[in-house]
C-alpha cells in the first residue's frame, strides 16, 4: 500500500506541473510538437511496453516456451519499419499543418468527414480494449507483487495515470513516459539477469527444461508453426498500425529527428524485452525444479521476483507500474481527443475545450478499469485483442493508403470498416479458429484487398 500511496503523490505532483504548461490543444494532445529523437524514442518505447511485456510475456513463455518469442523476434526491425513506412508521411504533414491526432492525419490525406469519424471511432474503441489490458495487468500486480486486492491496485494505478493525463495531457505525459521508459529498460535488464542467476545461468535453465519440459525448447515451442508465424507477422507489421506508437511521431519538432529515432527505439525496446526472455526462461526452469508453484501463467513473473527477494519485488513492481502508466496515458489522451476533437471537427463543429477532454479522460479510465478488473482472460490474450483490432483497421490505410497516390477516400474508409468488422467477428470465435488464423491479420489482409479493389475501380 505504501508503493501505491507514493505513486499517487508523484502523479499529483506531475499533474500540477503539467496543468500549468498545457496551455492549448497542441500542448495537451501533441506535447507542443517540441520533442527530440531521444525524448520521443524513450517515451515511445515506454508507451509501447506495458503489462503485456512484464506480466504477460514471461507467463506466455511458461505456457508455450520458445514459441512465445515469435511475438518479439521482429523487435530489431520495428523501429526502422515504423519510421520508414509511416513516420515520414506523418511528420511531413505535421510540419505543414501542425496535425494533433492520427484521425486528423488520415483526414488530411483522404478528406471528407467520414474518414475522420470512422478513424476516431476505431481509436476510441481500441483504446478502451487496450486500457482494459493495463487494468488487468495492474490487478495481477496488486495480487502477486503488492499483496493487495487486484481491484484496489488497478483503481489506484489508473487513478494516478488519469490524474496527470487529464490535467497535463501529453505535455506531462511525454516527460513521464521518458522517465518511466528509462526506469523500465534499466530494471528489465537487472531483473532478467538476477532471475537467470537464481536459475543457475541460462545454460542450467535450458538444461532443466530439456529434462522436464523439452516440448518448450523447440523452434516453435508448444505453439503450432502457423500460429508462430502469424504472431511474428502480427507484431512486426502491426507496429505500423498502433496509434500509441504513431502518436509519438506527432510530438517530433522536425523530420530531421527521424534519423536518430529508429536507433533509440530499437535500443530501448531490446533492453526492456530482456525481462520477457530472462524471467520467462528462468522462472519456467524454477517451476520445473519445484522452487516455484504456479497457479496461472500470469503469476510467473511475480513468483519469480518473490523468490529473488524484497528488492526484486520492489523493482519489478515499479517497472510494471511504469509500463502500465506510460501506455495508459497515451491511450487515455487519444481516446479523449477522438471524442472531443476529431468527432466534433468531422461533424463541422468547434472542438470542445481542454476541460471537456479532461472529463472524457476520466470516463474512459473508469470504463476500461471496470472491464479489465472483471475479465478472467490472461493479460497476454487481452493484449492480442487490442493489438489485433488496431492492426486490422489501420494497417492498410497507414501504410499503403498514405503512400499510394491512387488510394481513394472511399477505398480507405471501406478498408478500415472491413478490417475492423472482420477482426471483431473472428475474435468472437477465436477459440474455434485453426492455428495461424489471427483475426488482426485476416482483417488487415481483407482490408488491403478492399482498398486496392475499390481505389482501382473508381479510377
Amino acid at each position: 500500500m505504501t508503493a501505491l500511496a507514493v505513486l499517487l503523490l508523484l502523479a499529483a505532483g506531475l499533474a500540477w506541473w503539467g496543468a500549468r504548461r498545457a496551455r492549448d490543444s497542441a500542448d495537451y494532445f501533441a506535447a507542443g510538437h517540441r520533442g527530440g529523437a531521444w525524448l520521443v524514442g524513450v517515451a515511445g518505447t515506454a508507451a509501447a511496453v506495458s503489462g503485456f511485456t512484464f506480466v504477460g510475456g514471461p507467463g506466455l513463455f511458461a505456457a508455450v516456451g520458445a514459441g512465445s518469442l515469435w511475438i518479439i523476434l521482429s523487435a530489431p526491425l520495428t523501429g526502422a519499419l515504423q519510421c520508414w513506412a509511416v513516420g515520414e508521411s506523418v511528420v511531413e504533414l505535421v510540419e505543414k499543418r501542425r496535425v494533433l491526432t492520427i484521425p486528423e492525419r488520415l483526414a488530411g490525406r483522404f478528406g471528407g468527414p467520414t474518414m475522420r469519424v470512422l478513424a476516431a471511432a476505431i481509436v476510441a474503441v481500441g483504446c478502451v480494449a487496450s486500457l482494459a489490458v493495463l487494468a488487468r495487468a495492474a490487478a495481477v500486480l496488486g495480487e502477486e507483487f503488492l499483496h493487495v486486492p487486484g481491484a484496489t491496485a488497478a483503481i489506484a494505478a489508473m487513478l494516478a495515470t488519469t490524474a496527470y493525463t487529464a490535467l497535463g495531457g501529453m505535455r506531462a505525459g511525454l516527460v513521464a513516459d521518458a522517465v518511466q521508459g528509462a526506469v523500465m529498460a534499466g530494471f528489465a535488464v537487472l531483473l532478467a539477469a538476477a532471475a537467470l542467476a537464481a536459475a543457475g545461468g541460462p545454460a542450467a535453465a535450458v538444461a532443466t527444461l530439456e529434462r522436464a519440459r523439452p516440448e518448450l525448447l523447440g523452434s516453435f515451442g508448444a505453439v503450432a508453426p502457423p500460429q508462430a508465424w502469424a504472431w511474428y507477422l502480427l507484431f512486426c507489421l502491426g507496429t505500423c498500425a498502433q496509434p500509441h506508437y504513431l502518436q509519438k511521431f506527432l510530438f517530433l519538432r522536425s523530420r530531421a529527428q527521424l534519423r536518430l529515432l529508429p536507433a533509440v527505439l530499437t535500443g530501448a525496446l531490446a533492453a526492456t524485452l530482456a525481462v520477457w526472455i530472462g524471467v520467462g526462461l528462468a522462472g519456467t526452469a524454477l517451476v520445473a525444479r519445484g522452487a516455484i508453484t504456479l497457479g496461472r501463467p500470469d503469476a510467473l513473473a511475480p513468483r519469480t521476483m518473490s523468490l529473488l527477494g524484497p528488492w526484486a519485488v520492489m523493482l519489478a513492481g515499479v517497472a510494471v507500474l511504469a509500463a502500465m502508466m506510460s501506455t495508459a496515458a497515451s491511450f487515455l489522451n487519444m481516446a479523449a481527443a477522438a471524442v472531443t476533437r476529431d468527432l466534433r471537427e468531422a461533424l463541422g463543429k468547434v472542438p470542445l475545450p481542454i476541460s471537456a477532454a479532461r472529463v472524457a479522460t476520466v470516463l474512459f479510465a473508469v470504463a476500461a478499469t471496470a472491464i479489465g478488473v472483471t475479465s478472467e482472460r490472461a493479460v497476454v490474450l487481452l493484449g492480442l485483442v487490442g493489438w489485433g483490432f488496431f492492426t486490422a483497421a489501420l494497417l492498410p490505410v497507414m501504410t499503403l493508403g498514405l503512400a499510394w497516390p491512387r488510394a481513394t477516400a472511399r477505398g480507405a474508409v471501406s478498408a478500415m470498416a472491413t478490417g475492423a468488422v472482420v477482426d471483431l467477428v473472428l475474435e468472437s470465435v477465436r477459440q474455434h479458429l485453426p492455428p495461424g488464423l489471427e483475426p488482426g491479420l485476416a482483417g488487415a489482409a481483407l482490408g488491403t484487398l478492399v482498398l486496392v479493389a475499390m481505389s482501382r475501380r473508381i479510377r
